[in-house]
């Protein structure tokens, strides 16, 4: 039987989404191997730094392997003191004391990095929080030391987060100076992206400033400065957060980051009548989205001694099985447009009040378009199950398939 004029319009529709949907995910791939940030690569490693004059040289970023093309994100604070003390400071607010003596200037090497500072105005920001610090699990990165003319790549010397892994957390890799007289720290904000199966960098500038506003204006702290390292990386301009620590005994100040939660509780209640299907349909997806954020970090609080990879690993099974199925099954007997759109709007709304839960405000143009992918491939999957009830045939769900299928696979396999 031939088609009729009414169907050729839907299937080229159809056609055009999956269109979109490979477009999107393209355009995500491509995002993610370019240089989006207008930064030149710093390959050879010429570019070192001396956080204090004469002493140990520093390449002000972080990689993912001991090679300068692997680099990934640039070093934004340095800590002035011994590396040991520091790590107590950070983590033992109460519990350290500092010898009486004074610190070094941490003057750049004039060669390398100007000498100018800029002096941070303790009143500039809130500083009466501070971030509780624990011990934190992440990928290993690696940066390079030169001592008198010998190199040497070193892995982290310790990481700490503020926050959750399997949520939203700010996190630290330490870097210990040899010479035991400054601690080089990447910081930078970031959340657990459930299709990635990986963090998601969101920024390093706010919670550089996060961190060295905690130890404004505080009795442990000598004075805190911005030095131009001239790394900059994501949404820093390369200035680096100096911070000079003192003697004295610091008291331990009230615990003032997890907790900036915000849940949307409003659910509307004028909806068209005779959508309960659709509505069920759009809830259903929100609720097991945002199940398997909350779970996985309930497993991650609850099991502290088990990696968060085994918690989150039926976590993802059931987010990439169960999201799916639930929008073909209860498609099935919803209006076809409906479906779509309240496929769409659950899942969509679930990933933005996640991120506004996490509170993350700023997303790579390649997470964005993904997303998006992944939002048309489930309202088609969802229209193809209530296409299918009175056609037999569910081809936009097979196209919503094959889109939810390619968004898994790159993403999981590093591509986005």
């Amino acid at each position: 039987m031939e088609p009729s004029e009414a169907d050729i319009p839907a299937d080229a529709a159809w056609v055009a989404v999956g269109l979109v949907v490979v477009g999107s995910l393209g355009g995500a791939v491509v995002l993610a191997e370019w240089p989006i940030w207008g930064v030149a690569d710093d390959t050879d490693g010429t570019h070192l730094v001396e956080p204090s004059e004469g002493g140990t040289e520093l390449w002000p970023y972080t990689a993912s392997a001991r090679d300068y093309g692997t680099r990934t994100l640039g070093i934004n604070v340095v800590f002035y003191g011994d590396p040991d003390e520091i790590h107590t400071v950070l983590t033992e607010r109460s519990a350290f004391e500092w010898e009486d003596e004074q610190l070094h200037e941490g003057d750049a090497d004039a060669e390398t990095v100007s000498t100018d500072r800029i002096n941070v105005n303790p009143e500039a920001d809130d500083i009466g929080d501070v971030i509780s610090w624990g011990n934190a699990e992440g990928s290993t990165r690696y940066t390079y030391f030169e001592v008198d003319g010998e190199g040497q790549w070193v892995d982290e010397s310790y990481q700490l987060h503020a926050g959750t892994y399997l949520g939203e957390r700010k996190h630290i890799r330490a870097y210990d100076d040899p010479a035991a007289e400054w601690t080089a720290v990447q910081i930078h904000d970031e959340h657990w992206d459930w299709f990635r199966l990986r963090h998601t960098v969101t920024g390093i500038s706010e919670s550089q400033r996060a961190l060295e506003g905690d130890f404004m204006g505080q009795p442990d702290t000598q004075r805190v400065v911005r030095m131009p390292f001239d790394n900059p990386t994501v949404d820093s301009d390369g200035w680096v957060s100096g911070i000079h620590l003192v003697g004295g005994l610091v008291p331990l100040l009230a615990v003032g980051l997890v907790g900036r939660t915000r849940r949307a509780t409003q659910v509307g209640k004028r909806f068209l009548r005779g959508r309960r299907r659709e509505i069920a349909l759009g809830a259903s997806l929100f609720a097991v989205y945002t199940a398997v954020r909350w779970l996985g970090v309930a497993g991650e609080l609850a099991f502290p001694d088990v990696s968060p990879k085994i918690v989150a690993a039926p976590l993802f099974v059931a987010l990439v099985a169960g999201i799916p199925a639930i929008a073909y099954r209860l498609g099935r007997g919803s209006a076809e447009a409906w479906a779509f759109t309240f496929a769409a709007l659950g899942l969509g709304a679930a990933i933005v009040v996640d991120y506004a839960a996490m509170g993350t405000t700023v997303l790579p143009l390649r997470v964005v378009l993904h997303r998006g992918a992944v939002l048309l491939s489930i309202g088609l999957i969802a229209l193809g199950g209530a296409h299918s009830v009175g056609t037999g045939r569910s081809t936009p769900a097979i196209v919503g398939a094959f889109g939810w299928g390619l968004a898994i696979a790159l993403s999981l396999f590093g591509y986005i």
